[in-house]
């Protein structure tokens, strides 16, 4: 099972897609970068991180951390 749950465009040539998935019978989220190819397929690179679901709450704190850190230098 695999499901997209979001995806932006990184370039014009890539986007950035999150998915859940089960691997081995454990639910996993996977943040990759994928690419476009000469024939307008997606495919993905060895770009992202793919970590269980019990750690989506760490990332989501992880993320708003950032996103405080970087509105502070602004």
């Amino acid at each position: 099972m695999e499901k997209l749950a979001f995806e932006f465009e990184k370039s014009e040539t890539e986007v950035i897609r999150a998915q859940i998935s089960d691997f081995t019978g454990q639910t996993r989220v996977d943040l990759r970068v994928f690419f476009k190819t000469d024939k307008g397929d997606w495919r993905p690179t060895k770009r992202g991180i793919n970590m269980p679901l019990s750690l989506i709450g760490k990332m989501k704190e992880a993320i708003l951390q950032l996103e405080k850190e970087s509105l502070v230098k602004a």
